[in-house]
């Protein structure tokens, strides 16, 4: 019958099951290390020359890691090239977790198999698997409509300002963008100092920065269910902390300042409790700021301390320990103070792997903090609370600054590197490690206790 020669092709190596962790840092270092060319390039500075590769990378750092922390002015060091690469880096960094890992992976030229799916679904928060991607979609959209809700919104503000179309238009770009994203980068060169007393101005960035501080999933699940009691446990603990924390900030700070001239005190008693309000939305997730940071009293730093590294919502462009992890630990030492087993919320019951995962990212974003204060306050003389103040504002991802940042030294400023980059992915990857499939122990060890108190 003759012989017939037929070839065989290898069939591809399976991956091992991971966490995804190696895929994430893979992708944003790619992304990272192309923004920090880009910005280098003489294109880029506003003197044409070819810009110190460590400012690019500290830049482009920030703008990834959307905190909004600079060396150099962002509007007199970057050209209008500079600005296009800042805000398509923030972007990057922004959208986050689902979306941002899907266009990294794109990126790098990877296809989204279902270890993939499966890891963008505990990463960002989709309602299933099938859905991944469409749901990304929906996030898309909305972010993408209510930036363009914002330039319009801001484009009007700016040209009611007095300021030619072109000029306002960009600039209503530039911000909207910012804002949504919570990264606090600013073109005026004074940050929204110039608009302190323009509402229009203040309570639209405000709205952009909750839009994105709260994320898409819950406001997409309250849209699709149209019921507060529908809602899953996730989506009500994100509004209730979120309004919770305005409130409190917005009492805290206007009664506090209100008699500093330097900061709230300086505007007519009308406007102050918008600017209030202002001063306890935006920095709390954002760098943007309409008074001198360096101005506030320390009561009020301290507290913006707080509110800083809580942050906003998992899942949104903000940083922080993220709100649903503070609303979970608050449940969990009620339920210890009244001698409960199990901690509830909103008629839920929150499983206890949760609250030691949540406790994890605490502990470890404190442990955080406060190395980088020691490194900061062995390499500079400022004070104590300031170098406290910038080093929660880098851990957090928000980017205000009591002018300890622009002054640093080289060791600083790559200790405010490091800071912003795990403050930014730390969170995440702690997740994605800590929900990797494992083997399940064969035996358990047995039980006994300490004391407390």
């Amino acid at each position: 019958m003759g012989t017939h020669a037929m070839s065989l092709e290898a069939p591809p190596r399976a991956r091992r099951p991971g966490s995804g962790a190696l895929t994430v840092v893979l992708g944003f270092s790619t992304v990272l290390l192309l923004g920090t060319i880009l910005l280098t390039l003489p294109i880029s500075t506003a003197d044409g020359e070819w810009a110190d590769p460590y400012e690019a990378f500290f830049t482009a750092v920030s703008a990834i890691c959307v905190t909004g922390l600079v060396v150099v002015e962002t509007r007199d060091h970057w050209s209008t090239w500079g600005h296009i690469w800042i805000l398509l880096l923030i972007q990057v960094g922004g959208l986050g977790y689902m979306l941002g890992t899907s266009l990294i992976l794109w990126i790098i030229g990877r296809r989204l198999g279902l270890r993939d799916q499966y890891m963008l679904r505990i990463y960002y928060g989709a309602p299933s698997m099938s859905e991944t991607l469409v749901f990304a979609r929906r996030v898309a959209s909305y972010a993408l409509a209510l930036q363009a809700a914002g330039v319009l919104a801001l484009w009007f503000f700016f040209a009611s300002n007095g300021m030619d179309a072109d000029t306002a238009g960009w600039w209503a770009v530039f911000h909207s963008i910012s804002a949504f994203n919570n990264a606090g980068f600013n073109i005026t060169g004074e940050d929204l100092l110039p608009f302190q007393q323009n509402s229009g101005v203040l309570l639209t960035v405000s709205v952009l920065v909750v839009a994105g501080g709260v994320g898409a999933v819950p406001v997409l699940a309250l849209l699709g269910r149209r019921s507060w009691g529908r809602l899953p446990l996730d989506a009500k603990l994100i509004f209730a902390t979120t309004l919770a924390l305005l409130a409190v900030g917005t009492v805290f700070i206007t009664v506090i300042e209100w008699a500093n001239d330097e900061t709230i005190g300086g505007v007519d008693g009308a406007h102050r409790p918008i600017l209030g309000f202002f001063q306890a939305v935006v920095p709390r997730t954002a760098g943007f700021s309409a008074i001198d940071i360096s101005d506030l009293s320390d009561e009020s730093k301290f507290f913006q301390m707080a509110l800083m590294l809580i942050g906003g919502a998992a899942g949104s462009t903000a940083g922080g320990i993220k709100v649903g992890t503070f609303a979970l630990l608050f449940f969990a030492i009620m339920a210890a103070l009244m001698g409960r087993d199990e901690a509830v919320a909103f008629g839920r019951r929150i499983a206890h792997t949760v609250i030691y995962q949540a406790l994890a990212i605490v502990l470890l974003a404190i442990a955080l903090v406060f190395i980088v204060c020691i490194l900061l306050l062995w390499t500079s003389d400022f004070r104590e609370i300031d170098v406290m103040f910038d080093s929660i504002s880098a851990v957090g991802t928000v980017g205000l600054s009591t002018g300890v940042a622009g002054e640093l030294n080289n060791f600083g400023r790559a200790v405010v590197i490091l800071a912003m980059l795990l403050g930014r992915y730390g969170p995440l990857l702690l997740v994605l490690e800590m929900n990797r499939p494992r083997r399940r122990s064969t035996y358990r060890v047995p039980q006994d206790s300490i004391r407390l108190g």
